[in-house]
C-alpha cells in the first residue's frame, strides 16, 4: 500500500473517534502547525516590523489576504467580489501574490481597494504552505495599516502565514471542509452543505459556521448571448448547431474523460452538434488529437470576463466533468445563469453540485457511468428539437435557480452584514 492509501486509513481510523478526542487532534493539530511555523520565521530571520501606528480610523479597515488572489478561479472571485462588497463602510485592502499580468485583472476590482502585491521565493504546496522571502509580509501589513479583520480563503484548516495571526478576527472561506480552531478565527463560511458536514464529521456542530454557495462575481451581461452567437461566428458553428460547453482548470489531476468519451460515442448521429470545451487539460487535448474526435473546439483560459460569458452564451447545455467533482461550483452557477441546463456525473469525492441540480434543470448521471452521460447528451438535443417548450421552461428554470442560490448581491448584503456584526 502506499503512502497516500496508508494516510487515508489512518483518516478513516481517527474518524471513527468521538467528536471531543477529534476536536483535541485539531486543537493539536492547528498548535503544531503554528508552532513549526514560529520556528522556521525564527530562524529564517523573517525581518518583520510590528510597529503599532496611531491612525485615525472612520471606517474599519479589513484586508483580504490570497496568495493567488488576482485569478479567476471561483475561490479568488468571491474574495474579489466580498472585497467590492465592502468599499462604502470600511478601507478595503487586497493582499495577494504579484503574477504577471495581475493588473489585468485587478480592473475587476473597486478603484477604492488598496492593493498590495507582495513578493516571495517559493510557496510550498504541502501543509502548511509556507511561503519563503515574502516581502511585505503579512503581519506587517496588518501592523502598518491598523487592520481589524482578515478576511481569508484555505481548504478550511489553518496554514501560513495567517496562523501567525493570532490578536484579530478572521474570517475563513472554507473552500473544502478541513476544520480548524484556531481561536481568532470568528466565522467559517462554507461554500455548500456538503463542505460543511465534511468539518462537523470532525468538530461537530459550530456556532462559527455558516452556508453559502460560492457567488458569482457578476450577472452576465444582457448581451450575453449575443457574445455567444459572435464565438460561434468565429469558431464556423452554425447558429442553429446544438452546442454543448466545458469549462474548468487546465489541470490533468482533476480531469475526468466521461464527458468527451460520451460525446465521441453520440457525435456521428449529430453531425449539426458541437463542443466547445474552454481550458482543456493536456490529457483532454490528447484524447482529441490523437483519437481526431471532430466538431471540438479548443479555447484558451482567459480571465477577461466578457470572454468567459461569452464562452456561457454560445452554449446550449454545459456538459460538465470533473474527476474531483465540486464543493459548490462556480462555472455550473455561471452556465446557469445564463439560462444553459446541466449535464454533470457524481464524481470520486465531491458532489455538491447534487444539492441544487435537480432534475428540472439537469441530467447527473453516476460516476463512470459514459453510457448515461451520453444517453443525456442526445435526450437534450432531442428535447430542444422535438419539445422547444419543455426545453425552454428547463433553461427558464435554470436561471432561477442560480439568481435563488449563487446571487452576488444577496451574497454581498451578507458580508456586509458580517462584518458589521463583527466589529461594531
Amino acid at each position: 500500500m502506499d503512502i497516500l492509501g496508508i494516510r487515508a486509513q489512518i483518516k478513516q481510523s481517527i474518524l471513527r473517534l468521538p467528536i471531543p478526542v477529534k476536536k483535541l487532534i485539531v486543537y493539536l493539530r492547528d498548535g503544531g502547525w503554528w508552532l513549526v511555523c514560529a520556528i522556521w520565521e525564527y530562524r529564517q530571520s523573517y525581518t518583520t516590523t510590528l510597529t503599532k501606528p496611531v491612525i485615525p480610523k472612520k471606517k474599519p479597515r479589513i484586508l483580504f489576504y490570497a496568495l493567488h488572489g488576482m485569478r479567476y478561479a471561483g475561490t479568488e472571485k468571491n474574495l474579489q467580489l466580498m472585497a467590492n462588497s465592502l468599499c462604502d463602510t470600511g478601507e478595503v485592502f487586497y493582499m495577494f501574490g504579484a503574477e504577471p499580468g495581475y493588473e489585468t485583472r485587478a480592473r475587476v476590482l473597486d478603484a477604492r481597494i488598496q492593493l498590495i502585491p507582495f513578493s516571495y521565493t517559493t510557496a510550498e504546496v504541502a501543509v502548511p504552505h509556507r511561503i519563503t522571502t515574502m516581502t511585505p509580509h503579512l503581519t506587517e501589513v496588518v501592523s502598518a495599516h491598523a487592520i481589524d479583520c482578515i478576511v481569508t480563503a484555505s481548504p478550511g484548516y489553518s496554514h501560513y502565514p495567517w496562523n501567525q495571526v493570532r490578536d484579530i478576527p478572521i474570517i475563513l472561506l472554507n473552500i473544502f471542509g478541513a476544520p480548524t480552531l484556531q481561536p481568532n478565527v470568528h466565522t467559517v463560511i462554507y461554500n455548500s452543505e456538503t463542505t460543511k458536514q465534511h468539518a462537523a464529521n470532525w468538530i461537530g456542530s459550530d456556532h462559527r459556521a455558516k452556508v453559502q454557495f460560492a457567488p458569482l462575481l457578476t450577472t452576465p451581461p444582457d448581451t450575453t448571448r449575443e457574445l455567444g452567437q459572435a464565438l460561434r461566428l468565429k469558431l464556423g458553428i452554425p447558429a442553429e448547431a446544438f452546442v454543448f460547453g466545458r469549462i474548468g482548470r487546465a489541470d490533468d489531476g482533476i480531469f475526468d474523460p466521461i464527458g468527451i468519451r460520451a460525446w465521441h460515442a453520440i457525435e456521428a448521429d449529430y453531425p449539426n452538434a458541437h463542443f466547445i470545451i474552454m481550458s482543456p487539460p493536456p490529457a483532454l487535448v490528447k484524447i482529441v488529437t490523437e483519437e481526431q474526435i471532430p466538431r471540438v473546439h479548443l479555447l484558451p483560459p482567459s480571465n477577461i470576463e466578457h470572454e468567459v460569458w461569452a464562452f456561457h452564451g454560445a452554449l446550449d447545455a454545459m456538459a460538465h466533468f470533473r474527476f474531483d467533482g465540486e464543493t459548490s461550483g462556480v462555472a455550473i452557477a455561471e452556465s446557469l445563469y445564463v439560462g444553459n441546463p446541466i449535464i454533470s456525473h457524481r464524481s470520486h469525492i465531491w458532489n455538491a453540485h447534487t444539492e441544487y441540480l435537480t432534475t428540472e434543470i439537469a441530467r447527473v448521471v453516476d460516476k463512470d457511468d459514459v453510457q448515461g452521460y451520453a444517453n443525456a447528451m442526445r435526450e437534450y438535443i432531442t428535447l430542444q428539437n422535438i419539445n422547444p417548450t419543455v426545453w425552454k421552461a428547463m433553461q427558464k428554470q435554470a436561471t432561477i435557480v442560480a439568481e435563488k442560490n449563487f446571487s452576488p448581491d444577496s451574497y454581498q448584503r451578507m458580508t456586509k452584514d458580517l462584518i458589521s456584526s463583527l466589529l461594531q
